[in-house]
């Protein structure tokens, strides 16, 4: 639950923020260190999660991006929006 909250706070600082307006939020520097501290938060957060439960995250990183490789081939899917069972 935790994690949620402090994904939720991140996600405020962009909240309603188009992604051009977003990535000049992301490098302004009046809010530049409060994204890096809940950003740190989810991290902390997310890797405390997967030190209790025992999840290998470089495991489990490769093996999503290779789920990912399979659902979304690039000559079906760059460029595009849609779910790997719409392409």
């Amino acid at each position: 639950m935790a994690l949620a909250a402090e994904a939720g706070e991140l996600m405020e600082h962009f909240l309603w923020a188009s992604p051009e307006a977003s990535r000049d939020i992301a490098q302004s520097s009046a809010k530049r260190a409060r994204i890096e501290e809940e950003l740190a938060d989810v991290v902390i957060y997310a890797l405390e999660f997967a030190n209790i439960t025992g999840i290998d995250v470089a495991a489990a990183i490769e093996r999503k991006m290779q789920a990912n490789a399979a659902k979304y081939p690039v000559e079906k899917a760059k460029g595009r929006a849609e779910k790997y069972d719409e392409l």
